[in-house]
C-alpha cells in the first residue's frame, strides 16, 4: 500500500480536503484503554459488546513490539524507521527489521523439526483454544531455574478437572516483572548461561502423549529453562505438531478464569513462526 499511485491520490485528496482528524469520541470507540502506568495492556470491550458477545473481557497477552525488547541473542534487537509518514508524504508507514523470533511470539514446528510445519500451512483452528493457566511463581521466587513439572498438571486438574481438548497450556512464573529490563529478563549468568523458568521434558511428553493440547504458553524467554543445553521441551512439543509461545504477558489475570485464547500470527511463507498479538477472550 505504497505504490507512487497510492501516494498520489492521497496527495490529491490532502489538497482537496485536507488532513484528515481523527475524533476523539470515534477513537474511544476502539475500546478501553489500559490503567494508567501499565507496561502491557488488557483491552476491555464495553458492557453492552461484551455480553453480546458472551465474554466478560478481553485480556491482551501480548508484549508491546518495540525496538529493545529482550531477546535470547543478545544484541539481536529490531530496528525501525519511517518509510513515508503523513507530515512528508500524506500517509503513514515503519519498516521494522526483526528476527521472526522477537517479542510475544510463536514457534511452530518448522522450527526445530526438519520438514516441519510452517507458519503459512498450520491449520487455524489449532489457532483458538481453551487457555489454561499453571501458576508457579512461588516456585520461581526462590529458584531461577523452576520448571513446571507433572506434578503441577497433576495438581492443577485435581483443582479443575482433567486439561481440556485442544487446550493451550500456559505457566505463569511472574518472570513478565522483568520485561522492562532486557538483561534483568534475560539473566545470564558469568558464562553467558541464563537463567528463567519454563516447562520440565517430562511435563511436556505428559502433554503430548496423555492429553490432547494444541500447545503450551510461557511468559519467559524460552519453553524449556533458560540454562537447558538440550531443549527437550522443543523438540517434544514441536515434534508432535503442536506449538509453543513464548514471552507472553498478564497470564496471572487469567487463573482461575476460564478463557479462550486467540493466537493472530502473520502467515507469511515458510515461517517457523512470527511475533503474535495474543487475545484471551474470558
Amino acid at each position: 500500500m505504497c505504490s507512487p499511485e497510492v501516494a498520489r491520490v492521497v496527495r490529491e485528496r490532502i489538497e482537496r480536503e485536507g488532513r484528515p482528524q481523527v475524533s476523539r469520541r470515534n477513537f474511544l470507540k476502539l475500546g478501553g484503554l489500559t490503567a494508567a502506568g501499565l507496561a502491557v495492556a488488557s483491552v476491555g470491550l464495553p458492557p453492552r459488546r461484551a455480553a453480546a458477545q458472551g465474554m466478560a473481557e478481553v485480556v491482551d497477552l501480548s508484549h508491546i513490539f518495540s525496538v529493545n525488547p529482550p531477546t535470547y541473542t543478545p544484541g539481536q534487537v529490531p530496528t525501525r524507521k519511517d518509510q513515508v509518514t503523513v507530515a512528508a508524504n500524506g500517509f503513514y508507514i515503519q519498516e521494522w527489521t526483526f528476527p521472526e523470533h522477537t517479542g510475544t511470539h510463536m514457534d511452530i514446528p518448522a522450527h526445530f523439526i526438519a520438514d516441519g510445519e510452517t507458519v503459512d500451512n498450520y491449520p487455524a483452528a489449532a489457532l483458538v483454544s481453551p487457555v489454561i493457566v499453571v501458576d508457579i511463581s512461588k516456585k520461581a521466587e526462590t529458584d531461577d531455574d523452576a520448571m513446571l513439572e507433572v506434578a503441577d498438571l497433576e495438581a492443577w486438574e485435581a483443582a479443575n478437572g482433567e486439561i481440556p481438548a485442544g487446550a493451550v497450556v500456559a505457566m505463569y512464573s511472574g518472570w513478565e516483572s522483568r520485561w522492562a529490563e532486557p538483561d534483568t529478563f534475560r539473566n545470564a549468568d558469568a558464562d553467558g548461561v541464563q537463567h528463567y523458568p519454563g516447562f520440565s521434558g517430562e511435563a511436556a511428553k505428559f502433554l503430548v502423549e496423555e492429553r490432547d493440547i494444541h500447545g503450551i504458553a510461557v511468559d519467559t524467554l524460552s519453553l524449556d529453562i533458560g540454562a537447558s543445553a538440550t531443549f527437550d521441551v522443543h523438540y517434544t512439543i514441536l515434534g508432535a505438531g503442536k506449538y509453543g509461545l513464548e514471552n507472553i504477558a498478564n497470564l496471572g489475570t487469567l487463573i482461575g478464569k476460564p478463557a479462550t485464547m486467540v493466537v493472530g500470527v502473520p502467515r507469511w511463507e515458510k515461517g517457523s513462526g512470527g511475533p503474535c498479538r495474543v487475545l484471551a477472550m474470558v
